[in-house]
């Protein structure tokens, strides 16, 4: 799998000792290391215990050191389709923050079946099962990197979803890994992209004023929703599809959770309305000034 023999272009031990010791979300942190930490982690598919886990591998340590890696079936999330999530329970406000770095199956490059991604994602809890599932009650944001619309080259896909009506933007990335942030304050969440070769940029802003003070906010991979979508929701949500064609590896580098800091002058301003704080306010205090006091 050679995405396992990505440079970093920052490590996780320098990611992690930037954390702040006096932050309460501190220990929920994970540099991947120490593979025992893996049950740390909730999973969707035992939380609404659908009994279908639709990763093919999933392990922290072990496929490569220092890295968690993700492969999964075929598996999609839109509208009401629910797929992969890899979480904690976060209440209040956030900022996580992982390196993600993805390739197809077969070796180098980006995969080649459409909308396949891996990226960080929070989501409103449901209290559901197979048997008390109902529509329309998905609501989440993400940012992944990936092969969306174009399969063969790397894009970044931003979705919004609101009582299971999505929204969706693709973007071209030109590179296989990449450092994602989001950030919660309040109502509004804030999503963050840094390549190798670049800097931090507000990728995208939304204001949520439907998610209530604790969701899950983890990791999320996906891919060959061509597969995926055949099915109806309920029977993708609750089964593992082993006859699609899947082309996902993910690794993920670390991912650390804190609390945001926000300055003085913008408590009280709409952080998600650009007119009222600009790109460059946010970056005073999120991308790199979120991985370090």
């Amino acid at each position: 799998i050679s995405l396992l023999m990505a440079t970093n272009f920052i490590s996780n031990t320098q990611a992690q000792s930037r954390n702040n010791s006096k932050d309460d979300l501190q220990s929920l942190s994970d540099d991947f290391d120490d593979p025992s930490t893996l049950k740390d982690w909730m999973r969707i598919f035992e939380t609404e215990q659908t009994n279908a886990d639709q990763l093919e591998r999933f392990d922290i340590s072990q496929t490569r050191k220092g890295w968690m890696v993700m492969m999964p079936y075929s598996s999609t999330w839109y509208m009401d389709y629910r797929g992969i999530l890899v979480y904690k329970q976060i209440k209040g406000d956030f900022v996580v923050t992982s390196q993600i770095r993805v390739a197809r199956r077969g070796g180098d490059g980006a995969p080649r079946s459409n909308y396949s991604l891996a990226g960080l994602m929070i989501r409103t809890p449901r209290q559901v099962t197979p048997q008390t599932w109902k529509p329309g009650g998905e609501n989440y944001i993400f940012l992944s990197l990936g092969a969306a619309n174009r399969p063969g080259s790397y894009q970044f896909e931003v979705k919004t979803t609101v009582n299971s009506r999505s929204k969706l933007a693709v973007t071209n990335a030109g590179t296989p890994m990449a450092q994602i942030q989001i950030a919660r304050i309040g109502d509004d969440f804030i999503l963050l992209k840094k390549t190798p070769d670049g800097n931090w940029n507000i990728h995208q802003r939304y204001r949520r004023t439907d998610m209530p003070a604790e969701l899950q906010v983890g990791l999320t991979v996906y891919t060959d929703y061509s597969t995926a979508s055949r099915l109806q929701p309920l029977q993708q949500n609750t089964q593992v599809i082993k006859n699609g064609r899947p082309d996902l590896v993910a690794g993920f580098d670390y991912v650390q959770f804190r609390r945001p800091q926000v300055p003085a002058g913008l408590n009280g301003k709409t952080l998600s309305d650009p007119r009222a704080v600009s790109d460059a306010e946010l970056l005073q205090f999120l991308g790199d000034y979120a991985l370090s006091k």
